[in-house]
């Protein structure tokens, strides 16, 4: 069964009968270094599990400038055409595609080729991470586990005053020009400048070392010690006024960063499921022996609630990060 959480993106609710890909990935990494590859792909959607890469590209990094280039537009398997808006804001068409891509399996091991060893940044990166360790899983039953470095995150401890830290709104704020977004390559060399800048902010010795959590892999918190930054909220925001759980292991940000960002725009986080809820965010479940049919008590209840009829969305939480910045 799926329930679709937006226009053409769908959440899985029997995720006991899919099989579960466990992403042993690299560590995530919070400091500047002068060596390493920066990448960033284009895809159809948002999710691995439904969605593909049509684009990747990576720029070797040696002493803070660009040595190397890769990049390839990619045919997925069984493909017809592009949807429209996928072409609009990415400027791929269908004929590209077809004309100039490469099958998704030659991308993923090409590109692999090309980053080796190398640590690697991004803006968001887990989300291009998880799509490039799934196509790797699937066509060469290796594990794409570089340690990374994700600039969103960064941004977010250089820019505190800033509501948003999308790739557009930092070239806004470090006046970069030049550059068209949504092509791969061209968000490479941006997502470079801008790691460039929160390097001249924060300091080529800076680096934040990520809490550890228990052996559970949770983070306590109660919603109830959640203080909102009044200042920060924006009521134009689809979150505005919404309230919003957290179940599973989150593999952004723990559960009380996700749930003060909520805040800090006007939502509401809340402890468990109840007649409020207006979003459950869904992380993993693999660390949880006890969990049974791969979902979670809180999830079930959601399930229930949106069978009862309660507008209820059950997002994953790439999708819930994406519709947030």
């Amino acid at each position: 069964m799926k329930f679709e959480i937006a226009p053409g993106i769908f959440s899985v609710i029997e995720s006991a009968k899919t099989a579960k890909i466990d992403r042993n990935k690299g560590k995530s990494l919070a400091k500047f270094i002068n060596d390493y590859c920066v990448i960033d792909i284009e895809t159809t959607g948002l999710d691995p599990k439904w969605d593909d890469i049509i684009e990747i590209s990576a720029l070797r990094v040696r002493n803070s400038k660009i040595v190397d280039e890769f990049t390839t537009l990619v045919i997925p398997e069984d493909f017809q055409e592009l949807p429209s808006f996928i072409s609009d804001l990415t400027g791929i068409t269908t004929d590209e595609i077809l004309k100039k891509g490469i099958t998704t399996e030659t991308a993923v091991k090409n590109f692999i080729s090309f980053v080796a060893d190398d640590i690697i940044i991004g803006h968001n990166v887990n989300f291009d991470i998880n799509f490039l360790y799934d196509g790797l899983k699937k066509y060469t039953n290796q594990q794409f586990n570089s340690d990374f470095i994700d600039t969103l995150r960064i941004a977010r401890h250089a820019l505190p005053e800033e509501h948003h830290h999308r790739i557009k709104d930092l070239v806004e704020i470090f006046s970069i020009s030049g550059y068209r977004l949504h092509s791969s390559l061209e968000d490479c060399r941006v997502t470079k400048l801008i790691y460039d800048k929160l390097k001249e902010i924060l300091g080529s010795n800076w680096e934040y070392r990520i809490a550890y959590k228990n052996n559970h892999g949770k983070y306590k918190f109660d919603s109830k010690d959640i203080v909102a930054d009044e200042n920060k909220f924006i009521q134009t925001h689809a979150f505005f006024d919404k309230y919003f759980v957290f179940t599973g292991k989150l593999e952004h940000l723990n559960r009380k960063s996700a749930a003060q960002l909520v805040a800090d725009i006007g939502g509401h986080p809340q402890n468990g499921v109840n007649k409020d809820t207006n979003f459950l965010v869904v992380g993993s479940f693999d660390y949880i022996k006890s969990i049974k049919n791969g979902m979670s008590s809180k999830q079930k209840k959601a399930i229930e609630k949106q069978l009862s009829g309660q507008d209820i969305q059950i997002l994953t939480e790439d999708v819930f990060l994406e519709q947030l910045l």
